[in-house]
């Protein structure tokens, strides 16, 4: 691997900053890792890709006592231990412990493979460790090149119950839709935010974890379990799955709609499971209810596939017209992009 030979431990101490294979009994987990737990699923296919072409990235390590502990590559180090490796490849380099934190952290924000509680256990540590250098949230802000309010964001959620700080889900994770028994960082804020009492945040947070609401959904609820205190969760949870869905429309396309002219929204995430044939549901653009539709059908199709027809449904004059809209709104055209396609109906 990389046609480098094994050496001492003494010679790798002498070599910092230099690629050489270490054996990997003689290094140690990340004690400052600022991850709260590992994907056990993704760690497996990083061992099953490791065992087929080997560790092509190496570690970073730096010494300490008799070995060395792991500063960048913790997962890889981990799917290395699943199928013993005898030796893998390192960069020993001298870090200090604010180094590590520091380089942990800007490492998996850039990757977004930590939640923001996450996240903000590792702007914490900085901001208590190392008060010279951090010494307030704009100061640490700036020096990851991020904005304060984000900054502020994260480091709120570490103030969450323990219940709310597991289930939140990394950046990463919800863009591809939030995992039942998750839910996004926007949401785990607005109970911190609205809600006062711990026991009341956690049954929120599980109770919105387990059913997969929409965030817009998901707002409504906190908002009336803040506005109701005497209401039970479960009970609120249940009026609000029972009102009719909103489909959110751009402005421009009320008119279309109203005049029976778009017949059809493209969405690129699953639609919510109350979308579904037959059912009446609600037209809205940032104010409610401009028209009652009914749903036709649902169907999934690459964007590769659309003709005219599809174009004409979404109230363009022309398929063309349609892309250039769709790359305005979404930045690209994938031709390979599976989108959801919501058929409806304007009802009387």
């Amino acid at each position: 691997m990389f046609g480098i030979q094994p050496i001492c431990e003494e010679g790798a101490r002498n070599m910092d900053g230099q690629l050489m294979e270490v054996e990997l009994k003689k290094i140690r987990p990340n004690r400052l890792n600022p991850r709260l737990d590992i994907n056990i699923v993704r760690l497996n296919d990083l061992a099953d890709s490791i065992k087929q072409v080997g560790l092509l990235e190496p570690l970073i390590v730096r010494p300490v006592d008799d070995g060395y502990e792991v500063v960048v590559g913790e997962r890889r180090y981990r799917a290395s231990q699943q199928i013993a490796l005898k030796t893998v490849p390192v960069v020993v380099r001298q870090y200090t412990d604010e180094e590590v934190i520091e380089l942990n952290l800007v490492e998996n924000i850039q990757r977004e493979d930590l939640s923001a509680v996450e996240k903000g256990n590792c702007c914490r540590q900085l901001l208590e460790k190392y008060p010279k250098k951090f010494g307030n949230v704009q100061a640490l802000a700036k020096r990851l090149g991020l904005s304060p309010s984000t900054v502020k964001t994260w480091l709120g959620l570490t103030k969450a119950p323990k219940e709310i700080q597991k289930i939140v889900a990394p950046a990463q994770v919800e863009r591809r839709g939030t995992p039942e028994g998750k839910i996004d960082y926007t949401t785990a804020t607005t109970i911190m935010r609205r809600i006062t009492e711990p026991e009341r945040q956690v049954e929120l947070g599980q109770r919105l974890a387990s059913w997969r609401m929409p965030q817009k959904l998901a707002r409504k609820v906190i908002e009336e379990a803040a506005k109701s205190p005497e209401k039970k969760v479960e009970e609120i949870l249940m009026e609000i799955k029972e009102e009719p869905y909103e489909l959110v429309f751009e402005p421009n396309d009320m008119e279309p709609v109203i005049k029976g002219a778009k017949t059809q929204i493209v969405s690129r995430s699953a639609p919510d499971p109350k979308i579904k044939v037959g059912a009446n549901v609600k037209a809205s653009v940032y104010v409610p209810r401009f028209a009652d539709l009914r749903i036709v059908s649902v169907e999934r199709k690459r964007l590769r596939y659309f003709d005219e027809e599809d174009a004409k449904s979404e109230g363009y004059s022309s398929l063309a017209e349609f892309r250039r809209a769709w790359k305005k709104k979404h930045g690209e055209f994938d031709d390979n992009e599976l989108v959801h396609i919501i058929h409806f109906k304007k009802t009387e």
